[in-house]
């Protein structure tokens, strides 16, 4: 195992694993957020903000599709908490290799003026309900046809 000064949280939810320990694990795409994630922040999705018009995007862009402005596009931290904005429960396979049941829907980021699709934690649609608020987990949530833990997003209720 690594130093504890090299451990990084997969999320809250999960222990701390060795930077050297990953062997297995993949992240869905890399640049949608932060792994591993260093222990003193909060799980963030990165995304862009355009200096120019001021919009926000996920995931992050090169380019504005508002306004165009190559230039002008900067990363951006997007905050870990958000509001459910619409949800559903799938409850066949997925052609990614998701069991069923999960459930995916759009989360609004208030704080970023932004809204994005997400998978959810849970298959509850009452707790998955239109105004439920939510936060960002970073963790595994599949293994893949190699064999690997896939390594992804999610927002699970706040309770």
């Amino acid at each position: 195992m690594s130093d504890p000064k090299d451990e990084v949280l997969i999320s809250r939810t999960y222990p701390p694993i060795g930077i050297d320990g990953l062997n297995g694990w993949v992240v869905v795409e890399p640049g949608l957020f932060e792994y591993p994630i260093p222990k003193v922040v909060s799980p963030a999705l990165l995304g862009s903000h355009c200096k120019k018009c001021g919009r926000t995007f996920f995931p992050s862009r090169a380019l504005c599709p508002d306004c165009f402005d190559e230039g002008g596009m900067e990363p951006k931290r997007l905050d870990s908490k958000g509001v459910i904005y619409s949800s559903t429960v799938v409850r066949i396979p997925s052609p990614a290799g998701l069991k069923p049941p999960y459930a995916y829907g759009y989360v609004d980021i208030t704080a970023d003026k932004i809204r994005i699709h997400s998978l959810l934690d849970g298959t509850n649609l009452a707790l998955l309900a239109p105004g439920t608020k939510v936060e960002l987990m970073i963790g595994p949530f599949m293994v893949n046809k190699r064999g690997q833990r896939v390594i992804g997003y999610k927002f699970k209720p706040i309770s």
